[in-house]
């Protein structure tokens, strides 16, 4: 698991209710495709992920990552949360208690879903004044309190699916069409396009420039 995670090319940057940076690959804004119509089709090869447990896993160099396996697959690193991005979380929230959180909470996504992936979802949305980004069950018909990941800062708050497609990773060829979703007014990824292999995970760490 140590070695998959260290070999897990990560070039993105996100600081929490700090700063949202993009990584080099991601200049331009991200393409989005408008799903309105076709938002309930099922894609056949998401029942592969059918089972799907995420649990955090330490790597060598002390941060810790969300990982994600269906049965019988290979472990896919999502998320990895770094040591120094722990002044974004609050005082009292670690690393790994952020991680714990949102690895929970994808959980009881896939749980509420039925145990599929196909109809989790992650998006953006209000809870209070706040924006947020959150993992949607079928059961979910918004964010609220029990589903969201972190706060987003002012400055990102504008531009949440830029959030989304950092998050996404984007495709191997660094645009992320077919990957953010386009729903009526709500930008949305699929958790399922999250566990890919040799996909670059998300790495979680404070900014040194603005956007």
């Amino acid at each position: 698991m140590k070695n998959q995670l260290k070999t897990a090319i990560v070039i993105a940057t996100l600081a929490l209710s700090s700063t949202f940076t993009l990584g080099s690959v991601v200049q331009a804004d991200p393409v989005i495709t408008d799903n309105s119509s076709a938002a309930s089709e099922v894609d056949p090869s998401e029942e592969y992920y059918t089972g799907t447990q995420f649990t955090c896993v330490p790597d060598e160099n002390g941060n810790v990552a969300t990982v994600g396996q269906r049965p019988g697959g290979q472990p896919i690193p999502v998320i990895i949360w770094t040591s120094d991005s722990s002044k974004y979380f609050g005082q009292n929230i670690s690393p790994n208690s952020r991680c714990q959180i949102v690895t929970e909470r994808f959980n009881q996504a896939v749980t509420d879903s039925g145990g599929s992936l196909k109809d989790v979802v992650l998006t953006s949305g209000k809870v209070g004044s706040k924006t947020v980004i959150c993992v949607l069950s079928v059961e979910d018909t918004g964010c609220d309190g029990g589903n969201t990941l972190f706060t987003l800062n002012p400055k990102n708050a504008q531009r949440p699916y830029q959030v989304l497609a950092q998050i996404a990773q984007i495709s191997r060829e660094g645009s992320s069409a077919g990957v953010i979703r386009e729903t009526g007014s709500r930008f949305q990824v699929k958790l399922s396009s999250l566990l890919v292999k040799g996909k670059r995970a998300a790495r979680i760490q404070p900014a040194t420039r603005g956007l």
